[in-house]
């Protein structure tokens, strides 16, 4: 993550990160075929922290809100530190080249979005969701997340994400994934 972070992925060398990583030059290649490869893995270990696949897990038979709840203070969590910043960097470079954009697609957006897609069918077949179009409805979400983070980590410590607790942010997205805009009686003049 280091050396692409501050070189960039054209820049990084297989040997410069072995190096790094104090391990020989072969035994990356051992767990990784290519250069595109490890850099997939370094994106999939900075976005998707075990924690957080842990969450996921407990999805479809849990108490939604509560689990939802947690993986968006576990996303609001992400945003501290250095990782943000980190994959703001790496992901410039997977918007450039096309072959990272179609592994990063392929490996990483594409299972997320199928499983959690299969999570929203499941719960419009207990009634638990509106039938609104799974595709839409969870890209809608995790852009809704992703957006709100990222204008967190634009606005900087000074911003008024920044000012809300965590928690309380947290709190404030559930609310608003759950109820939506409209209050009570907005909703029945529909």
């Amino acid at each position: 993550m280091e050396i692409f972070s501050q070189k960039g992925y054209a820049a990084a060398t297989i040997p410069e990160i072995a190096r790094s990583a104090g391990i020989a030059t072969g035994t990356i290649y051992i767990y990784y075929p290519s250069k595109r490869e490890l850099f997939i893995a370094v994106i999939k270990n900075l976005i998707i922290t075990i924690p957080l696949l842990d969450l996921f897990e407990k999805m479809p038979g849990s108490d939604f809100p509560a689990i939802f709840k947690s993986i968006l203070q576990n996303r609001l969590n992400f945003t501290e530190g250095d990782k943000m910043v980190r994959l703001s960097s790496l992901m410039s470079e997977i918007q450039r080249d096309p072959e990272l954009k179609a592994m990063y697609t392929e490996q990483l957006i594409q299972p997320i979005m199928s499983r959690m897609e299969a999570f929203y069918c499941t719960r419009i077949a207990r009634g638990e969701f509106r039938q609104l179009n799974p595709t839409v409805a969870v890209r809608a979400v995790g852009g809704m997340i992703i957006g709100l983070i990222m204008l967190k980590s634009l606005e900087g410590d000074t911003g008024p994400l920044h000012r809300l607790p965590q928690e309380k942010l947290a709190a404030e997205l559930l609310n608003f994934v759950l109820h939506g805009l409209l209050d009570e009686k907005g909703k029945e003049a529909d």
